[in-house]
């Protein structure tokens, strides 16, 4: 059994059960690998004021993974160890894409949520996540800042077309990945969960192969793939699935996160 020096983890879906808690299971095993000297870090497409959140429960003082990899930054301190933005340029060209297609769209911009109209989506989402919104008009004339990251998030059928019309025709220099079959994200070029926890890894001194990455999306699988052992979750999106094989045997309704680290990280699970 490998000795994993370094356990990223990412959070919907994964960590947090449907009700978006953390499972006392969970969260008293991953307190016995911090004790046993063990470095856990979150890695998600969230805010950093959302991740923080439950970063707090679990007394973690390593640096959060958040908006897909594009901010790397301190619990405590609130340092920040990386930061790479989308240009303002290219992030108004997605916009005007998404308003061509009448795609629901959200801006991140330093842990504020822009969108452009008032809707219950954004009143349910901004409550769930813990994060402040604003309702600001037209989003491509009116963002002036540079975002971490854009959200195109409509139908299956919306979300397709317009992917297949930024690779095709699009050249933007930009990284995209899905949560959900319904949402298209996009990073700055080069950002990813992999990329952030390969820079995390490194500052640490931590071998890739000391490495262990839990997630249950397909904007985890870079991560899955880079990470010394990338286990998915038996709730797993089916995108995920049709391209990472190694599956829990429990779901994050049932304390999967825990069942994975009792297996590969040396605790009891008594």
């Amino acid at each position: 059994m490998k000795n994993f020096k370094l356990i990223a983890i990412d959070m919907d879906g994964t960590l947090l059960n449907d009700d978006l808690e953390i499972s006392k299971r969970n969260r008293d095993t991953i307190k016995k690998l911090i004790n046993m000297g063990k470095l856990v870090v979150l890695a998600t497409g969230r805010t950093f004021r959302s991740a923080n959140y439950y970063a707090k429960q679990l007394e973690l003082d390593l640096p959060i993974i958040t908006y897909n990899g594009a901010l790397i930054k301190e619990t405590i301190s609130k340092d920040i160890l990386y930061s790479k933005k989308i240009e303002v340029k290219h992030a108004k060209n997605l916009l005007k894409l998404g308003e061509k297609y009448d795609i629901y769209t959200k801006v991140y911009i330093d842990d504020v949520l822009f969108v452009e109209n008032e809707c219950d989506e954004a009143k349910t989402f901004s409550k769930r996540h813990r994060i402040n919104y604003r309702c600001i008009g037209n989003l491509s004339e009116k963002i002036g800042e540079a975002p971490y990251l854009v959200v195109f998030k409509d139908s299956i059928d919306k979300i397709n077309v317009v992917k297949d019309k930024i690779e095709k025709e699009l050249k933007l220099p930009i990284s995209y990945t899905m949560s959900t079959p319904t949402s298209l994200e996009f990073m700055a070029k080069g950002v990813s969960k992999a990329s952030s926890l390969e820079r995390l890894s490194n500052k640490l001194s931590i071998n890739r192969d000391e490495t262990l990455a839990i997630g249950n999306s397909l904007n985890d699988l870079e991560m899955l793939k880079w990470a010394g052992l990338g286990i998915a979750m038996k709730n797993s999106d089916d995108s995920l699935l049709d391209e990472w094989k190694n599956v829990s045997e429990l779901d994050n309704n049932d304390d999967g996160v825990s069942h994975i680290l009792n297996s590969f990280c040396f605790i009891d699970e008594t």
